[in-house]
C-alpha cells in the first residue's frame, strides 16, 4: 500500500489510497465533512460519457455543502483515469473502484452505505440533476427536521431531449407540499413510484430500511420508496430536480418473468408495514395495492429471457398466484412442465403417485411425483388448481348462458301476455261495439214498426181515402 499526500486544495489535503487487489481504491478528502451535508452517491460501469454528464450537473452546486462519492463497479473504459483527476481538483469528489464487478445492486448498496453525511442523493450516471435542486430541497429538509425526504419531479428525456413522461406522472392528480404516510402512500400507490435520483433523503430513513438497503433486487428502488414512507412524512413539489435518461441500455429495462419472486418479496414488506404502522384499513389498502399490482404487472409477464429450471418456476408461480393475485401468470408458469397436463415425466424420474381432490364429478389421473420431491407436487397442486380455476369458470360461463335463456323466455312470456291483454282489449271493444250494433238494430226496428202502425192508422182517413180514390195518392206499407 502507497500513500501520497499532496495540497489539492486551499482549504483541504487530499489522500489518494491504493489498496492490493482485494480492496477497493479510494481517492477522497480527509476532511471529515461537516454537518448537513449531502453526499451523492454515482455507481458506474464502463459509462465514462455518461458519467460526466452527471458529475457535472452534481458539481455546479456550491451553495450548499456536498460530496460526490462515485462507485465505479470495475470498468475498463476511461472512467478511472476521468474521475481520479477530477478528484485531484476538487476535495469533494470521492472515488471508490471495485477490484471486479460485484453487479449494480451490490455496487448500489454498498455506495448506499457508504453515507456518513446527513442527506444523501443516489443518482443513476446515466441521469443529471438540475440547477437549483440540490439547493432548494436541502433548504427544505433544514427547515423541518421532520421530514425524511423532499421529492422533486423527474423528467424522462429520450436522445433528442423530448420529455415523454414524467416522474411522478399524475402531476395534475397528485397533492403537494407536506405529505404524511397516509396521504401520501395513497397518492404513491395510486399514481406510481418516483424516480430516485431527484429526492433528497435523509441518512436516517436508512435505519427503517435495513442492510443490505436493496432487499427484492432490480425494483429495489420502488421497494426503497414504499419503505420509508411508510414511516416518515414527505414534501412532495412540483419543482424539477432532475432528468431520467432514456435508452435502449437502462437496467429497468431487463424485466421479465423471472422478476416475479422480486415484485411478490416488494408486497410482501409493503403489506407488513403497512399494517405494523397501521396506515390503512384492510378495506382501505388492498383496492390500492390492486392498482399497483395491476401497473406493475407488465414487470413481470414478459417472456424470461434465459432458460430457468423447474423449480424456479413453480416458486415463481406460487407467488404471482398467492402474493399478486396473477393466476393467470401463475399457471403459465407451468403450463409445460413435464408430467402436467399430459406431458411425460423427465428423466429420471421416480414416480410416487400423488392424488388430487376431484373437482365436482370429475376425478382427476393421478399425477406422477418424485419421492420427496416438492417441486413436482406443487406443480401438480398448481395444475389441479387451474383445472378447478377453469371448471368454475366453465360454469359459471353456462350459469350465465342459462340465465340468459331464463331471461329471453322472461321476456318473451312478458311479450306473449302483453299480446294477449291488448287482444283481450281488442275482443272486448269488438263485443262492446256489436253489443252497440245490436241495440241500435233492436231501436230501430222498433220505431219502424211504431212508424208502421202509425201509417196503418192513417190510412183509414176519409181525406186519404178520397185523396185515393181520385188517384192522388199512391201509398202501400212498402212504399213508404
Amino acid at each position: 500500500m502507497t500513500l501520497t499526500l499532496r495540497d489539492a486544495h486551499p482549504s483541504a489535503r487530499c489522500l489518494a489510497i491504493e489498496f492490493d487487489t482485494w480492496t477497493p481504491i479510494v481517492e477522497r478528502s480527509m476532511t471529515r465533512p461537516p454537518d448537513h451535508t449531502i453526499t451523492i452517491v454515482i455507481p458506474t460501469f464502463n459509462r465514462r460519457s455518461l458519467l460526466q454528464k452527471a458529475v457535472e450537473s452534481v458539481l455546479e452546486e456550491r451553495r450548499v455543502p456536498i460530496v460526490l462519492h462515485v462507485f465505479d463497479n470495475a470498468s475498463d473504459d476511461e472512467t478511472e483515469a476521468y474521475v481520479r483527476a477530477l478528484a485531484r481538483q476538487d476535495p469533494r469528489v470521492a472515488y471508490t473502484r471495485r477490484p471486479e464487478n460485484i453487479g449494480a445492486t451490490a455496487n448500489y448498496a454498498q455506495a448506499l452505505a457508504s453515507i456518513e453525511t446527513d442527506y444523501f442523493v443516489p443518482l443513476a450516471d446515466d441521469d443529471w440533476l438540475l440547477p437549483d435542486f440540490l439547493h432548494d430541497a436541502h433548504q427544505l429538509l433544514e427547515a423541518t427536521p421532520e421530514l425524511g425526504a423532499a421529492v422533486f419531479v423527474t423528467e424522462a428525456r429520450n436522445a433528442q431531449g423530448q420529455v415523454l413522461t414524467t416522474y411522478p406522472t399524475a402531476l395534475d392528480q397528485i397533492r403537494y407540499g407536506e405529505l404524511q404516510p397516509r396521504e401520501h402512500l395513497e397518492d404513491w400507490l395510486r399514481y406510481g413510484h418516483y424516480a430516485w435520483s431527484s429526492i433528497l433523503w435523509r441518512t436516517k430513513t436508512l435505519e427503517c430500511v435495513g442492510e443490505p438497503y436493496l432487499h427484492v433486487g432490480l425494483p429495489s428502488d420502488v421497494d426503497f420508496q414504499a419503505q420509508i414512507f411508510c414511516h416518515y412524512p414527505v414534501y412532495l413539489t412540483r419543482q424539477t430536480g432532475a432528468v431520467y435518461s432514456l435508452h435502449d441500455f437502462q437496467a429497468s429495462g431487463g424485466y421479465d418473468v423471472s422478476h416475479t419472486p422480486s415484485w411478490a418479496h416488494l408486497f410482501r414488506r409493503l403489506d407488513r408495514e403497512i399494517a405494523r404502522e397501521r396506515i390503512f384499513s384492510r378495506e382501505a389498502y388492498l383496492p390500492l395495492r390492486e392498482i399497483a399490482e395491476q401497473r406493475y404487472r407488465i414487470c413481470w409477464t414478459a417472456p424470461a429471457r434465459k432458460p430457468w429450471s423447474v423449480a424456479s418456476r413453480a416458486t415463481a408461480a406460487c407467488l404471482a398466484g398467492f402474493r399478486l393475485g396473477d393466476w393467470e401468470t401463475a399457471f403459465s408458469l407451468v403450463d409445460d412442465v413435464p408430467g402436467l397436463a399430459g406431458g411425460s415425466p423427465s428423466t429420471g424420474f421416480d414416480p410416487t403417485v400423488v392424488r388430487l381432490p376431484p373437482i365436482g364429478g370429475r376425478t382427476l389421473p393421478a399425477h406422477p411425483v418424485s419421492g420427496g420431491a416438492a417441486t413436482e407436487l406443487v406443480v401438480a397442486a398448481l395444475g389441479w388448481m387451474k383445472q378447478a380455476v377453469q371448471t368454475v369458470a366453465g360454469l359459471e360461463q353456462e350459469k350465465l348462458r342459462v340465465e340468459q335463456e331464463r331471461s329471453k323466455l322472461e321476456q318473451d312470456n312478458a311479450r306473449l301476455q302483453d299480446e294477449n291483454a291488448q287482444l283481450r282489449q281488442t275482443l272486448s271493444a269488438a263485443s262492446e261495439r256489436k253489443a252497440q250494433a245490436e241495440l241500435m238494430a233492436e231501436t230501430s226496428n222498433q220505431q219502424r214498426a211504431s212508424a208502421e202502425a202509425q201509417l196503418e192508422a192513417l190510412g183509414n182517413h176519409p181525406l186519404l181515402r178520397a185523396m185515393k180514390g181520385l188517384g192522388l195518392l199512391r201509398w202501400s206499407k212498402t212504399s213508404g
